[in-house]
């Protein structure tokens, strides 16, 4: 059973049910089979990196690139700093410019990575401030230049863009960049250049994908604009520079798993240039240069060598620490109603019932790695409605031992007779190992 880059998040389903992570299925499948499973990837969660340190796993590592290539360079583009001296135009700072210009005029082609689709993730009124939100959902609306539309990315509700305030009929303004608007400030620096998008956006029409990607590998395209999907698996030959434009919005995550998803994705994108022998440019805009996440991809061997010292290390340590994963398990229960005053009430009673169920105190909250079982909640997630529904959220840590079978059974015991004894049922469900 093979299992390539298993530190992806997209094997996990989280909604609807069955909530199951497909690597973790297919290390039982290999198990109750007898076979053998690998788990490949260059930059190996730190659960897989846990399990190799206690023996559970064996690593191995490739010690050289495809092709002999070597690393990628990397520069660190401080766009605060650029910004105090005029050096940014828009989303690209001058240096990212030029490194474009000298590539284009070498025959190269460029890759870059924006982690939001549309033109704008929110647009706001330039009179009264006012930021349209989904009706549906408690989100701003992204900005759909192209198609002209206001757009939920959570329920899909759309609107037509007026470009005026529906409160007090002022201007409304764009706020950030996403794809859309990257594509557009690329395609006026570089007029001469062929510039595409790859997004959900573009994907979703039929063929439009796979005709771009065929393109660019073809060089019929200099440059190309992408979401995290631009991230994954390609080989293109003629690829020298890539780079990242508002890195921090990767780590400006609610999540305890940020900086790790960080290291993750900037290594497999700087992993797409250079692949034949030619030595690419892997270039990062930041606001937070001294990030440590940043700094690690400064040292001289690949961030996969290192996966287990330096940044990755201190993360773990942390871990440990807070009793996290690989130390723990985690189950987050969801409640959603249409009622908020209901789901606050409902959400408030079950955490109170299973914190007596563990024998937890309800008076403050510490959690470490000696606690057998942590609580923390109820509490709204970032987008607390959506589909009309409001959600609550309760986490439970069990730490890894030889009782965290049982306290699995009595904490899903406790949650159905819950959700029996009140009549609520379809209104809870239970996501072991959250992503």
């Amino acid at each position: 059973m093979i299992v390539d880059e298993e530190h992806d998040t997209s094997y996990k389903q989280d909604a609807p049910a069955p909530r199951y992570n497909g690597r973790d299925t297919a290390l039982v499948l290999a198990k109750i089979h007898g076979g053998d499973a690998v788990l490949s990837t260059a930059t190996p969660s730190l659960e897989s990196l846990y399990n190799c340190r206690i023996g559970r796993m064996t690593k191995v590592e490739l010690t050289e690139k495809y092709y002999g290539a070597a690393e990628s360079d990397v520069e660190i583009i401080d766009t605060s700093a650029e910004r105090r001296k005029r050096g940014m135009a828009g989303s690209f700072s001058f240096k990212l410019i030029n490194h474009i210009r000298e590539t284009l005029s070498e025959g190269g082609q460029v890759l870059l990575l924006r982690g939001r689709r549309a033109y704008s993730p929110s647009v706001q009124c330039f009179t009264c401030g006012d930021i349209p939100k989904c009706p549906h959902c408690n989100v701003p609306l992204s900005m759909h230049k192209q198609e002209g539309l206001l757009m939920c990315h959570y329920c899909g509700w759309r609107t037509p863009y007026t470009g005026i305030c529906g409160k007090c009929g002022g201007e409304l303004i764009p706020l950030g960049a996403g794809t859309q608007k990257i594509e557009e400030e690329a395609a006026a620096l570089f007029p001469d250049a062929k510039v595409a998008r790859l997004d959900s956006d573009v994907a979703m029409s039929s063929g439009k994908e796979i005709s771009i990607i065929r393109d660019f590998a073809a060089k019929k395209i200099d440059i190309l604009v992408g979401t995290q999907i631009v991230t994954k698996g390609f080989d293109f030959d003629n690829l020298s520079l890539v780079a990242v434009l508002q890195a921090d919005s990767l780590l400006a995550q609610q999540d305890f798993r940020a900086d790790e998803r960080a290291v993750q994705l900037l290594e497999q994108f700087r992993g797409r240039s250079g692949r034949r022998g030619r030595k690419g440019l892997f270039v990062i805009q930041t606001s937070q240069p001294s990030h440590p996440v940043y700094q690690l991809f400064l040292q001289e061997e690949s961030v996969s060598v290192n996966a287990d010292k330096s940044l990755l290390d201190n993360m773990m340590q942390e871990r440990y620490a807070f009793g996290y994963p690989p130390f723990s398990r985690v189950v987050k229960v969801l409640l959603k109603d249409t009622y908020e005053a209901r789901v606050e009430k409902m959400s408030m009673e079950l955490t109170a019932e299973i914190r007596n169920a563990f024998g937890l105190s309800s008076a403050g909250f510490v959690q470490d790695s000696s606690a057998c079982v942590s609580v923390v909640g109820p509490y709204s997630p970032p987008v607390d409605k959506q589909y009309d529904h409001y959600v609550k959220n309760i986490r439970i840590n069990l730490r890894k031992d030889n009782a965290l079978a049982s306290r699995k059974q009595k904490l899903a015991e406790v949650v159905d007779a819950f959700a029996r004894n009140h009549a609520y049922p379809g209104h809870i469900a239970l996501d072991v190992d959250p992503v």
